[in-house]
């Protein structure tokens, strides 16, 4: 891999507190011991991979107030599979079947997911052995409607990482909006924003998840997490990779620190929405509602905390303690957006959340034409 051109990172527009979860630490506890009790510890470079992550810490983050403990001990564990998917079966079934092989293990992971009483065989790799005991402990632990929840969100998220990978593989002129499109899905938005209600102690309704107005605010924080990751993961992952840096650099003829700057740009405009759209629901939302919006709004900042002093991240070889205490410095973060530009950006795939502003939950507005 060829080493990345030197680049400023700018500032990370998040008005909203900070906060970080009192189980944060017996729940990466618990799940060091349950990922060792299936042999993932190991192998030094998996267990080097589960130290760098630091996913405990990050669910910590996102989710300062988890209202069912036992739920949040239990996602850590997950949250850890889910990371650890990209290395150990997207990464192996590409050496063995290349795409295919990946659709393949893909579909397996799901069929387990998906399945109440899933009988192990001989044939089931330690991942999906890991995978049968938490999903059945989620079972036992949260409600139906919420697992099948997180099963679809899985499927989705594995859906858009095919489609990425098809793209990287079939190189051409791929749009900002396609773009969009894949990313809002394999980067695991969606999945993210499910174990967050998960943790909750009520329920959010359906029709509820279903308003175009809730929609559009999920979506939007969604697609921040993911220009996020862009922007700090950028030094540590190939230049090659799916990101909004390389695709601006591709569109539009930019170079490196002007696409960096534009992806912020394009990410703080989204931002803006997301605060707005937030705060118009907060006025008249439900509990379960509340409860999401508000742990949402952290798990923003607590995403970035994460992405700018996480190993992984960082690259640096820090001991556990000093990585779970690490701040991001004051320098990281701005007081006002890179863009005060509140027009829709000019993608189909997701302009329609900006007719959602200033609308009551639930109300919905006719399609239009771009």
């Amino acid at each position: 891999m060829s080493p990345v051109p030197e680049f400023t990172l700018p500032p990370f527009y998040c008005p909203l507190p900070a906060a970080c979860s009192p189980l944060t630490g017996s729940a990466g506890d618990h799940a060091l011991a349950w990922l060792s009790s299936y042999g993932f510890c190991d192998d030094p470079a998996t267990q080097a991979r589960i130290h760098d992550a630091q996913v405990h810490r990050l669910l910590g983050l996102m989710v300062p107030q988890a209202e069912n403990e036992e739920v949040f001990r239990t996602l850590t564990c997950f949250a850890n599979l889910v990371l650890l998917a990209e290395d150990l079966l997207f990464d192996s079934a590409h050496a063995t079947g290349g795409l295919s092989g990946i659709i393949e293990q893909a579909g397996r992971v799901m069929r387990v997911m998906e399945s109440p009483g899933y009988r192990a065989t001989p044939a089931d790799t330690p991942y999906e052995l890991a995978l049968i005991d938490v999903m059945a402990r989620l079972r036992a632990e949260s409600s139906p409607a919420r697992i099948g929840r997180l099963t679809r969100e899985m499927r989705r998220c594995f859906a858009g990482a095919i489609r990425g990978i098809n793209a990287l593989q079939h190189p051409g002129a791929l749009t900002e909006d396609q773009y969009v499109s894949i990313r809002l899905d394999d980067v695991a938005g969606h999945v993210v924003i499910t174990i967050i209600e998960m943790c909750g102690a009520e329920p959010l309704a359906e029709e509820v998840w279903q308003s175009p107005a809730v929609l559009a605010c999920l979506e939007s924080a969604g697609l921040i997490g993911a220009l996020d990751n862009d922007l700090f993961s950028y030094r540590k992952e190939s230049v090659h990779d799916l990101n909004l840096i390389n695709v601006l650099q591709s569109t539009r003829g930019l170079t490196l620190q002007q696409a960096v700057t534009e992806t912020m740009m394009v990410r703080d405009r989204v931002m803006q929405l997301f605060l707005r759209l937030r705060e118009d629901l907060l006025a008249s939302s439900s509990t379960p509602l509340r409860y999401l919006l508000v742990q949402l709004g952290q798990a923003l900042r607590g995403h970035v905390e994460w992405g700018l002093t996480a190993p992984r991240h960082t690259m640096e070889d820090v001991s556990r303690t000093a990585a779970d205490e690490a701040a991001a410095p004051a320098i990281c973060w701005a007081d006002n957006p890179s863009s005060s530009d509140a027009t829709p950006l000019p993608y189909p795939s997701i302009s329609w959340w900006w007719d959602q502003s200033g609308r009551p939950q639930g109300d919905s507005v006719p399609s239009r034409s771009e």
